[in-house]
């Protein structure tokens, strides 16, 4: 071999390191139900948007909230009236700058009626007389006044539907934050390149993201292993013994501030009954469940908000009790059954066979499983058609009223049919109150009210859990399991 061609090579087989060692490849689950800022609800969904897009406040390395597109902000004493100075030197990836304006012409996209944005509600505050109270007197000041205080109004902020969109160019792949979109492959993977003029680019040592769609738990686990994958989503379940000996450093679990539960259909024929619900929910064994079924340290879960101390005994199961509460209900073993309904993962199969043969072990009730993909799944759980079903809540933001307006009569996440007066009071005031003891005293009303309606059952406290190559830099546990690209490094 002649120098030059040795030459040659050398410099190709350094290339492909060099370009290796700046792309990062990141399992995702399933396919993100939309990259739209303004319909995106999975997580899945979320975590791209993250890379793609830089609102007001944006996540640290660590999860915790700091200043964004801005340069810093001012707030009155009254809490109500908030001025956001922008980076002068933000821009868009190709190359615009940022303006308040942008901010301006995707909030009014959010509040359109017809876009139908899940997330609108957010908005409620930010509004008077159904218009936006947000006016833009610079093109890098932007000055919002609320009708009430809001304590969690600055971590409302890092969501998608407060971000930006670049009123100059209706292409959706031009992106404020510091990665923008290449290439989407459905059921594949979605690629993301550096976007040189993002503001802190200098700071951004990849080149390239690549969100991989890795539903099945398994085969992402044999890809990381394979060196494929540089982040998974998540373990199988199964496996957690496995590779807490063979992977003790890569794997990664952590507390998250999120709770798992079987949603109910207020409105079906049968589960309207409340004896039944309760039945239901006293006949799961959720000790079991956690620490033989899921076996990767997740919490026992006996209400929907996270606790801050673990609770040493369950208080729901009793058998006892749920079979006389099923009798009470009119329930029909011979006649009837319940469907349970769960988006397609192996780990979300495990949770529903055994919950299933708990109900049928404890109260003899027969359960009939369907799943389906999650994008069909999202569209399931919306509609009349469905009586159990996988549910759950991650936080957007750490307040426990994140958990409890799911389910106010008026809240778009209100897939159970949950409609009470008395409960949507309790949220309207915790929304209207920056007290510390009454917000208190109102999440504990409002809890008792969810555990006697029962529009869900608790089965358990998620933890995130992850495997992280060795060779990953710049990856923190944090509790809302937020991992910006732009901080990691290999």
């Amino acid at each position: 071999m002649n120098y030059t061609l040795r030459s040659l090579l050398y410099f190709f087989l350094i290339s492909t390191a060099v370009c290796h060692a700046q792309t990062f490849h990141r399992g995702n689950g399933s396919e993100p139900d939309s990259l739209n800022i303004h319909q995106a609800q999975g997580i899945n969904s979320q975590n791209i948007l993250l890379d793609l897009y830089e609102g007001l406040m944006t996540f640290d390395a660590k999860g915790l909230i700091i200043p964004g597109a801005i340069t810093h902000y001012q707030v009155s004493e009254d809490q109500l009236q908030w001025h956001f100075y922008l980076n002068p030197h933000a821009k868009w990836s190709d190359g615009t700058s940022l303006t308040a304006n942008d901010f301006l012409f995707a909030w009014q996209t959010a509040i359109d009626p017809q876009v139908a944005a899940p997330y609108r509600q957010l908005f409620n505050n930010l509004m008077r007389d159904g218009e936006l109270n947000v006016t833009a007197p610079h093109s890098l000041q932007l000055h919002i006044t609320l009708n009430y205080p809001d304590a969690s109004f600055l971590n409302k902020l890092v969501l998608p539907i407060f971000f930006p969109l670049p009123s100059h160019n209706n292409d959706r792949r031009v992106s404020n934050g510091a990665f923008y979109l290449s290439q989407w492959d459905i059921q594949e993977k979605i690629h993301l390149l550096k976007n040189k003029h993002y503001h802190q680019a200098d700071k951004v040592q990849l080149k390239e993201v690549v969100y991989w769609v890795t539903e099945n738990q398994n085969s992402e686990l044999l890809r990381f292993r394979a060196n494929e994958l540089d982040l998974t989503e998540t373990i199988p379940d199964h496996q957690i013994d496995w590779l807490k000996k063979n992977h003790p450093n890569e794997l990664k679990i952590a507390p998250y501030y999120g709770t798992f539960f079987l949603g109910l259909n207020l409105n079906d024929s049968l589960l309207n009954n409340p004896k039944l619900r309760q039945a239901l929910s006293a006949s799961i064994d959720r000790d079991i469940l956690v620490n033989k079924v899921l076996k990767s340290g997740q919490q026992a879960a006996y209400a929907i908000i996270p606790p801050v101390e673990p609770t040493p005994k369950d208080p729901l199961i009793n058998i006892p009790k749920a079979k006389q509460l099923l009798a009470d209900s009119g329930f029909n073993k011979e006649t009837d059954h319940l469907e349970i309904l769960y988006n397609n993962s192996d780990n979300q199969k495990k949770v529903a066979l055994a919950v299933a043969a708990m109900w049928r072990q404890n109260l003899g009730i027969k359960s009939r499983l369907r799943n389906q993909e999650w994008k069909i799944f999202v569209n399931t759980r919306k509609s009349p058609n469905k009586q159990v079903f996988r549910s759950g809540w991650i936080a957007d933001y750490f307040s426990p009223i994140n958990f409890l307006e799911l389910f106010h009569s008026n809240s778009h996440f209100n897939f159970y049919g949950m409609k009470q007066q008395k409960y949507d009071d309790l949220i309207d005031a915790m929304n209207t109150t920056t007290d510390p003891s009454l917000l208190n005293k109102l999440t504990i009303q409002a809890e008792q009210i969810l555990s006697d309606e029962l529009p869900v059952i608790p089965l358990y406290h998620y933890v995130s859990r992850h495997l992280v190559a060795k060779h990953i830099k710049g990856y923190h546990d944090n509790l809302m399991d937020k991992h910006l690209s732009r901080y990691i490094s290999k």
